[in-house]
């Protein structure tokens, strides 16, 4: 292992480009600028509508035909988080419907942690 970090520290000294050292870095394009590297991520802020926490606590789903009440974690005009011990795999639709609004239907984008975040179609 040191003798690895020696050589590493020695290449750079001489100028070399380094290669990756952790999964993260081997992901990356090792030839993409700063730049394109930072565009590629998506942050909080960058998000075009707002979240609401609190407007809405629970939604009834449709899920492989079964209906499951579940707890919002947070709501905007393009989607919902959801709380469940439910498993839909990414890209698959589920039907929901909020109080006050019809019925509508979402596509998984992410699970993460008993967590679900659904896209509004």
């Amino acid at each position: 292992m040191a003798h690895r970090l020696r050589s590493k520290v020695r290449a750079a000294e001489a100028g070399a480009a380094l290669a990756p050292v952790s999964l993260v870095e081997c992901r990356r394009d090792p030839h993409a600028s700063p730049a394109e590297a930072a565009a590629e991520r998506r942050r909080a802020a960058q998000r075009r509508s707002a979240r609401h926490q609190g407007v809405v606590e629970r939604a009834a789903i449709q899920f492989r035909g079964k209906p499951a009440l579940v707890q919002v974690v947070n709501a905007s005009e393009g989607g919902i988080t959801i709380e469940t011990a439910l498993r839909p795999e990414p890209d698959e639709t589920i039907g929901v419907a909020l109080e006050g609004q019809p019925p509508r239907t979402g596509i998984v984008r992410w699970v993460r942690g008993g967590q679900v975040g659904l896209a509004f179609l």
